[in-house]
């Protein structure tokens, strides 16, 4: 019941925070970087688009090594009722148990970023104080620098180009 709770309320604080601004699903899917490159919350998202479902896989700040929250399922909001996800996507909302806690994340575009609201819950009566956290994320670049080139391949192949004489009436001589 206090999970069902706070998923409520996160699922409120949502819907209030919606603009009249969608995007399309597509958009929300890729590889993200937090661009805060020092920050001691949520450094990676990767989230999977699939029709009108979205998975999201988040790492936290850890040392050495971001730690792994793994990935779940999104509930993906519209701005109605009978809206097309695939086309009118406003958010994603991703929910991670830790077990010691509940941590809900807002995910919205904004331009070509995305702006994350997350809100940790403790559950663990551990008497530490639930907080929140906002975070802007950028597309991660997908091309790896290798020092290799791979074959590129024109549109459109001539196999011999000819030039062609003006027949305009004009003498060479």
């Amino acid at each position: 019941m206090k999970h069902l709770l706070l998923v409520a309320t996160a699922s409120l604080l949502l819907l209030m925070s919606l603009s009249t601004c969608t995007a399309s699903l597509a958009q929300f899917s890729g590889d993200w970087t937090n661009v805060d490159a020092n920050t001691g919350g949520i450094t990676k998202l990767n989230i999977a688009v699939s029709g009108n479902t979205a998975d999201v896989h988040a790492w936290g700040k850890c040392h050495p090594t971001d730690c792994d929250w793994g990935a779940t399922n999104a509930f993906v909001f519209g701005p109605d009722v009978s809206s097309d996800l695939v086309s009118q996507a406003q958010a994603l909302m991703a929910v991670y148990d830790s077990g010691f806690s509940v941590t809900t994340l807002f995910i919205k575009i904004q331009g070509n970023r995305l702006a994350v609201q997350s809100f940790t819950a403790f559950t663990d009566n551990s008497q530490r104080t639930n907080y929140a956290s906002s975070y802007v994320f950028q597309k991660s670049s997908s091309i790896t620098a290798t020092g290799i080139i791979a074959e590129v391949k024109p549109l459109q192949q001539f196999a011999r180009m000819e030039i062609l004489p003006l027949r305009s009436g004009i003498s060479n001589d």
